[in-house]
């Protein structure tokens, strides 16, 4: 069988260093599993299969909807840059022996933030897919989802220009129109470890960043708490909480606390100072000031 992941890196070269680390963590875990990088800029890793070198359209997003029809595997794993790979995940492919693609749902439910892509023909029950952890194959069913999905986002860019937005809209707009046959992942196989959600089981990928980074002590830290119980738990904002029975006569359920992890690979302090400085310096210390203090262009100060 032709399997394999691939990665999908335009618009923005800071992201390579995520990029080689997952694919590193990738490799250490399943050595045998073929990885191309369909890429933007060069790149370069003993970790890599093939390295496809592309043009980026006008939107990062949408790329990711074009690439997704490239891939060169009957069946694949896509993953984002700002994942680290914590234990093989073969169980993925097999699900495709029944399904067209496997996700998580996305932890937020909705991802379209400034409403932009309003769809009240889809009911708010059939929530989105996060698509940083998605894998799938080649067949019909699915080849419509994917040509969909990017039609969707392309007609959006051409009537909203200049408008942000994502890909998990559209994603979730063309798996309902479609007749693709989907397995829900739980949250062990797409943990956005710096928000909240719920396991049950040990971690297997963790999903997310600090200013575009994913450091190992970093990460390790945080595993080493998620992963410190394997029974039913919950996790936010560092804090890791299952349940316990306690009572002698009734069986009363409290929280009780499995362990925290940083947020953040160092102090806040230092963190938010390094936060501080990048503002000022993308956005200019004179507009930042005004934001500060609350006078800035939505309180009707002059830029």
């Amino acid at each position: 069988m032709n399997i394999g992941a691939i990665y999908i890196i335009t618009h923005d070269s800071r992201y390579t260093g995520l990029l080689l680390n997952s694919a590193a963590s990738l490799k250490r875990m399943m050595p045998d599993l073929p990885i191309t990088v369909f890429s933007q800029f060069p790149l370069e890793s003993p970790d890599f299969e093939r390295v496809i070198r592309v043009e980026a359209s006008q939107d990062g997003f949408y790329d990711k909807t074009l690439f997704f029809q490239q891939t060169p595997y009957e069946r694949t794993l896509f993953i984002d840059a700002d994942t680290y790979i914590v234990e093989p995940v073969p169980e993925l492919f097999t699900m495709l022996d029944q399904f067209d693609f496997a996700a998580t749902h996305e932890e937020y439910l909705n991802t379209d933030w400034w409403n932009r892509y309003p769809r009240p023909d889809i009911p708010p029950s059939f929530p989105e897919f996060n698509t940083g952890i998605l894998a799938y194959k080649r067949s019909p069913r699915m080849d419509s989802v994917l040509k969909d999905w990017s039609e969707l986002y392309r007609s959006f860019l051409e009537d909203h220009p200049g408008q942000e937005i994502n890909d998990q809209p559209f994603f979730r707009a063309a798996v309902y129109s479609n007749q693709a046959r989907i397995a829900t992942l739980t949250r062990e196989y797409n943990c956005k470890f710096r928000g909240q959600g719920y396991l049950n089981g040990r971690v297997k990928i963790l999903h997310g960043h600090v200013d575009l980074q994913l450091e190992e002590a970093f990460v390790r830290k945080a595993l080493e708490v998620l992963n410190a119980s394997s029974k039913p738990r919950v996790y936010i904002a560092g804090t890791v909480y299952e349940q316990k029975l306690v009572g002698r006569i009734l069986d009363r359920r409290k929280p009780g606390l499995v362990g925290r992890f940083p947020l953040f690979p160092e102090p806040v302090i230092v963190a938010g100072a390094k936060r501080l400085r990048q503002m000022l310096k993308e956005r200019g210390a004179r507009r930042m000031f005004l934001k500060l203090i609350g006078r800035g262009r939505e309180g009707g100060a002059e830029s």
